[in-house]
C-alpha cells in the first residue's frame, strides 16, 4: 500500500518531510520500519514533460479536492463512477458534478495511514439489491494499535446513498498493529470476490503470519458473496478455509487480465518492490517473509543477494525493482485493455514516491517491464474515469488523467 520503507537519502531528499502528519499518527514503534517516514500531503504537480520514455503521454487535472482518493467503481445503473477516499467519504461524479454519496468516516478507523476505507465493490446483482460490499479498519481507539482489526461488511444503498444503518459486517480479521491492511476488494464473476489482508504489520511480519497457510493474514482470500451471506469457495469451503493465496506482504491492490491471470502488486519492506502474476485459481504461496522479491530475507538492515536457488514451495514474482532511484513501495495495478492506446495488452504499475510508471508486455514469449513516464506526484492508486481515462490519485488528494499527447 501506500508506505515507505527503509529510505535512501536519495528519496529523503525528495520529501518535505513532517513531524506533524494527518490523522493520529502510530505511537507504537514496532508498526514502523527503522528509517520510516511520512511526507507531508503538500501536492507535487502531475508533470511529464522530464520523461525519457518513448511514450508520449501527458496529465491533466480531473478532479480537485479530495482527501485520499483510492479507487473508482462504474456504477452499475448510472453513467457515472464513484470515488472512494480512505477519510471514509465516497462521492459520484458524472462528468459535471460531485454528489457526496456516502460517508463512513464516524466508522471506519484513520489512527494510522494506512487505515481508513480501503476497498469497494458493487454486488453483482446491484440492480436489484442495491447492495455494495465495504472493506474498512474498524472504528477502535487509537490509544494502542492492538486489535485493528479490518472488516468486510455489506451495506444498501437507498435513494442513491449508503444507508450507513444497514451497514452489517460479514467478515472480521484480527490484527496487532495497524499498517500493512491490504483491503482491496475485487468481483471475478459468478458472485465470487478476492479480497486481501495484510500481514498484520510489524518488520520482518514479527508473527510469522504470512508462512502461516491457517492465518488469514499475508493472504487473498476467495469469498463467495449470495444473499446477504459470505462463503469460502473451493476444495478448503467445507472448512471454512477462505485463504487462495499466502505468503503476501502487503497486495494492496490486483487485477485480473483477460486470460484468467491474477496481477498482484505486494509492496515490499527493505530492498525490493514485486509484481507476481499466476493463473487465478491457482493457489500459491509467494514466499514471505522467507523471500522478498528474488532474493531470501535477512533481518541484518541491509540488502541481500539471492543466496539459495528459489525452492519450488514459493512461486516467485514475475518482475521486481529495487529500491534506487527514488523508488520506494509499488502501487498497482491494472491489465490496460482500455485507456491510451500505447499502454494496452500490458500490466500498469507504478511507486508511490518517485512517481515512475511501467507496464509489463509479453515480448516474443517473455514479460518485459519498460518504463512509461515519470509523472512526478506520489502515486497512492491508479482508477479509470468514465471515458476510460487512464487516472492517478495523488497523495495530498488530486485526481489527474493521463492522456497520450
Amino acid at each position: 500500500m501506500i508506505e515507505m520503507k527503509n529510505l535512501r537519502t536519495i528519496v529523503l531528499s525528495l520529501l518535505i518531510i513532517t513531524s506533524s502528519l494527518s490523522g493520529c499518527f502510530s505511537d507504537d514503534e514496532e508498526e514502523e520500519e527503522k528509517g520510516y517516514v511520512w511526507p507531508e500531503r503538500v501536492e507535487r504537480i502531475c508533470d511529464s514533460t522530464g520523461s525519457q520514455s518513448d511514450y508520449q503521454l501527458v496529465c491533466e487535472i480531473y478532479l480537485e479536492g479530495n482527501s485520499t482518493p483510492i479507487m473508482t467503481l462504474n456504477n452499475p445503473v448510472e453513467d457515472s463512477i464513484w470515488v472512494v477516499d480512505l477519510s471514509g467519504k465516497i462521492i459520484s461524479w458524472n462528468g459535471i458534478e460531485e454528489t457526496t454519496v456516502g460517508d463512513l468516516s464516524s466508522i471506519v478507523s484513520r489512527c494510522h495511514n494506512e487505515q481508513g476505507l480501503l476497498g469497494m465493490a458493487f454486488s453483482e446483482d446491484y440492480e436489484n439489491t442495491g447492495m455494495v460490499l465495504l472493506s474498512y479498519t474498524e472504528n477502535n481507539t487509537c490509544a494502542s494499535a492492538k486489535d485493528s482489526n479490518v472488516v468486510l461488511s455489506q451495506a444498501k444503498v437507498e435513494n442513491g446513498t449508503i444507508n450507513l444503518a444497514t451497514i452489517e459486517v460479514l467478515r472480521e480479521i484480527n490484527k496487532e498493529n495497524r499498517n500493512h491492511n491490504g483491503g482491496h476488494v475485487l468481483s471475478i464473476g459468478n458472485n465470487q470476490y478476492l479480497w486481501s489482508i495484510g500481514d498484520g504489520g510489524g518488520s520482518f511480519d514479527p508473527q510469522d503470519n504470512g508462512q502461516n497457510r491457517s492465518s488469514d493474514l499475508g493472504t487473498i482470500q476467495l469469498i463467495e458473496y449470495k444473499n446477504g451471506t459470505v462463503s469460502p469457495v473451493g476444495s478448503n469451503s467445507s472448512d471454512g478455509d477462505y485463504v487462495l493465496h499466502y505468503g503476501l506482504r502487503n497486495s494492496w491492490r490486483f487485477d485480473v487480465d483477460p486470460y484468467g491471470n491474477l496481477w498482484i502488486a505486494d509492496v515490499g519492506q527493505n530492498c525490493f518492490e514485486e509484481v507476481n502474476m499466476v493463473p487465478l485459481y491457482q493457489s500459491s504461496n509467494f514466499g514471505w517473509s522467507v523471500r522478498e522479491g528474488f532474493h531470501d530475507l535477512k533481518e541484518d538492515g541491509g540488502c541481500y543477494e539471492n543466496s539459495s536457488e528459489p525452492s519450488i514451495e514459493f512461486t516467485d514474482p514475475l518482475i521486481e525493482y529495487a529500491h534506487e532511484n527514488g523508488n520506494c513501495s509499488i502501487t498497482g495495478g491494472y491489465w490496460m485493455d482500455w485507456g491510451p492506446q500505447s499502454l494496452r495488452d500490458g500490466y500498469m504499475y507504478g511507486d508511490f514516491c518517485s512517481g515512475n510508471i511501467w507496464i509489463i508486455k509479453n515480448v516474443e514469449g517473455q514479460w518485459v517491464s519498460e518504463e512509461v513516464v515519470n509523472v512526478g506526484t506520489m502515486i497512492v492508486g491508479f482508477g479509470r474515469g468514465i471515458n476510460d481515462e487512464l487516472l492517478i490519485f495523488s497523495w495530498a488528494g488530486n485526481i489527474y488523467q493521463i492522456n497520450e499527447a
